[in-house]
């Protein structure tokens, strides 16, 4: 009896993002998130509060829940943000580097992950987050990895062989300084981004078929 009576009962539904339908409501989500950004940066995700972030946006608790019910959400909203406008930075690269060699467009990507970085500060707390979605963990790479593919096909000379696996590369080592920028002991030291620049470059050097 008791059985089937749990297997009856409905679970309850998982709470979701509240979509502003007016254009007022697109600019209240705007302040939630940006202030979310500043308190993620302060105070780092695990700690950071709702409450905390209520008040950084001067508005109610119960408005920020109305848009997002729980922290996670916030978070997700954010960082899915923040992984657009990097997409976003990465596609006005194409026709900056069209023609460039590997190693060039190599450091192109660099210097504009850099700067991404520093206009979003933020952005390596919530990388770092314990409880990213899975399947959307894995479909922000497979997107940030077709970007950098993509700029590496435009290479002259062509590195097509081994395309894909640079792109890997790229990929791995800009998680690398994502890390490193989240960590007390490892952020603010520029040799770290200055010898993983070096090893990039020399590794698509060595691929580049000679002229």
């Amino acid at each position: 009896m008791t059985n089937t009576r749990i297997a009856s009962q409905k679970s309850s539904p998982e709470p979701q993002t509240r979509v502003p339908k007016r254009q007022r409501g697109h600019e209240r989500v705007a302040v939630l998130l940006e202030a979310a950004a500043r308190v993620f940066l302060e105070k780092g995700y695990d700690a950071a509060t709702m409450t905390e972030i209520a008040a950084a946006a001067n508005s109610s608790i119960g408005s920020l829940y109305q848009f997002f019910p729980t922290k996670l959400l916030l978070a997700e909203a954010l960082h899915i943000d923040r992984l657009q406008q990097l997409n976003g930075a990465l596609a006005e690269l194409a026709e900056k580097t069209r023609g460039r060699s590997a190693a060039e467009i190599g450091d192109a990507i660099f210097t504009r992950f850099g700067r991404f970085i520093e206009d979003h500060p933020e952005f390596p707390a919530l990388a770092a987050r314990r409880d990213v979605p899975k399947e959307r963990k894995a479909k922000s790479r497979a997107e940030l990895r077709a970007s950098i593919t993509g700029l590496l096909k435009n290479a002259e000379p062509s590195v097509e062989r081994d395309v894909d696996l640079l792109g890997a590369l790229v990929l791995e080592l800009l998680r690398i300084v994502v890390a490193a920028a989240n960590d007390p002991d490892g952020s603010g030291d520029p040799r770290l981004v200055g010898e993983l620049r070096r090893m990039l470059r020399k590794r698509l050097e060595e691929v580049t078929p000679c002229t």
